[in-house]
């Protein structure tokens, strides 16, 4: 998981596995994962040769006085992550909770603060973060260490009802050296899952220009600050997503549909999504039977993308098949997410802080545990359930939007149309479209902010993956099948030219 996010960031070119890096050349950055006592030599080699060193959870404790820590009495983290999910209230969340302090460096996280687990409706999170586990899991944070030397970046709190927040240890901390710099987490997968990821990007692109620096490819195109894309998950109904297509086409904002191939659809229903693809809008599989995880197994979720993906193919014969899926409930388990790359599939929406947390993804791109196909994360569903709770506005969606933006990311979000069943909280199609307009009218109101379709935005995902940045002697070099790539050194932005 750790790989796969730092070549989101930097490319395939630029990170490889090793064991140790033992033989790491002077200017190197180095990674390591909970490491032993027998990853101390390597690490101060690297450290003391203009190099940096970055620890993802809890190290041993002969490694504890390089990365500027010690050990302590362990404080109980048992319930920080505790939350229900949310039904009739603003959010839930739980006590315990991540705060970045003004640190130059912690500034480059687009979140000051982070609940453990957040829920805005069932179990849904609109800002866009996993969940920081409590059970000794890869996702869960490590204590009992305390920092000595080094700076926090970020802590880690209880905050119970009515009390004020109770410190319990670092979260990320930073140690400076003469001839290196280090970076630990509690966490063994950092903050892959979250727009926090900013602050790994920033310590090995930016910081310390003294030392090695990499370039970081950044996740929009050149002019763009943010890209917005939306949805509509067609789980039960398409005919009566028409009014708030028509009014999505006068504004001039690109459309997508995410379809349930196995629906009973009439004439009015293939009309429509005829309509999203004409007028430059996406269409994207969202399985056949919308099954939890694609199905029970390997076999039911090929089954499921395979057929789901041949009856657009029968529905329009003189079309390409659709490459991009959206995944029931965004539940991919490793095998679900195997599967839609064996059935051609290219790129998928997912991202929930409920299950799946390998498929949380805080940067889109690059999977893990399957080979050839890229994800976007896009957790905020703008539903009238939390529409309601949350006071009939939109600000929990302008915040995950406005992290996106420091974050140069791709702020996605999802709504559902109308059916007999289930109208999805909304109380008619007048308050869902003013609903809609009021997030539009807030996030796009800059020249910056770019609304694309589904397939636009994977396309330009897809390019960052296939991209390839090198740094050699002190020069970057690279490849990029786009005109609009850029990468980010030593805090300046630059073209990626293709073939450079």
């Amino acid at each position: 998981m750790i790989i796969r996010a730092l070549q989101r960031s930097f490319s395939t070119a630029q990170v490889c596995e090793k064991p140790l890096a033992p033989d790491a050349p002077t200017g190197a950055i180095a990674v390591y994962i909970r490491p032993g006592p027998e990853a101390l030599g390597p690490m101060q080699h690297v450290a003391a040769r203009g190099g940096k060193v970055l620890v993802f959870g809890a190290p041993a404790p002969d490694i504890l006085p390089l990365l500027g820590l010690e050990a302590v009495a362990a404080v109980s983290l048992e319930g920080l992550d505790a939350a229900e999910m949310c039904f009739t209230e603003h959010h839930h969340a739980s006590p315990g909770l991540v705060r970045y302090t003004e640190h130059p460096l912690a500034l480059a996280s687009p979140l000051r603060q982070r609940f453990f687990r957040r829920y805005d409706y069932a179990e849904w999170n609109n800002l866009g973060y996993g969940a920081i586990t409590t059970d000794g899991s890869a996702f869960a944070a490590d204590g009992g260490i305390a920092p000595r030397e080094a700076v926090e970046l970020a802590g880690i709190l209880r905050q119970e009802r009515r009390q004020p927040p109770r410190y319990l240890g670092p979260y990320i901390t930073l140690h400076d050296r003469s001839r290196g710099s280090l970076l630990w987490c509690a966490r063994p997968v950092g903050p892959l899952d979250s727009v926090e990821w900013q602050v790994v990007e920033r310590f090995i692109c930016d910081w310390r220009p003294d030392l090695c620096c990499l370039p970081c490819l950044l996740q929009t195109p050149k002019g763009c600050a943010c890209l917005v894309t939306m949805r509509l998950d067609c789980d039960e109904d398409i005919r009566s997503a028409r009014p708030l297509f028509d009014w999505y086409l006068s504004r001039g904002v690109p459309f997508s549909l995410a379809v349930k191939t196995g629906l009973d659809m009439g004439p009015e229903d293939v009309a429509l999504l005829e309509a999203v693809r004409e007028s430059g809008g996406t269409l994207l599989s969202h399985s056949r039977t919308h099954p939890l995880c694609w199905g029970a197994d390997v076999a039911q979720a090929l089954e499921e993308a395979r057929s789901s993906r041949e009856w657009f193919g029968q529905q329009w014969p003189d079309q390409p098949l659709p490459r991009l899926a959206v995944s029931p409930f965004h539940t991919n388990p490793p095998y679900a997410v195997q599967a839609l790359a064996q059935a051609g599939y290219a790129g998928f929406v997912g991202g929930i802080i409920h299950s799946d947390p390998e498929c949380n993804l805080g940067r889109a791109g690059l999977v893990p545990f399957a080979e050839g196909i890229v994800s976007i994360s896009q957790q905020s569903m703008l539903h009238g359930d939390s529409f309601r709770n949350q006071g009939e506005g939109v600000a929990v969606h302008v915040e995950a939007c406005n992290a996106q933006k420091m974050a140069r990311g791709i702020f996605g979000y999802l709504d559902h149309p109308f059916s007999q069943r289930y109208q999805y909280g909304w109380d008619s199609e007048q308050q869902r479209i003013q609903a809609h307009a009021l997030l539009l009218d807030a996030v796009g109101c800059e020249e910056s902010v770019w609304f694309w379709n589904q397939q636009q935005c994977f396309d330009f995902v897809s390019a960052l993956a296939e991209s390839a940045l090198r740094l050699e002697d002190d020069t970057v070099s690279g490849q990029s099948s786009r005109e609009d790539v850029e990468y980010r050194l030593r805090g300046k932005t630059t073209l990626l030219r293709p073939g450079s």
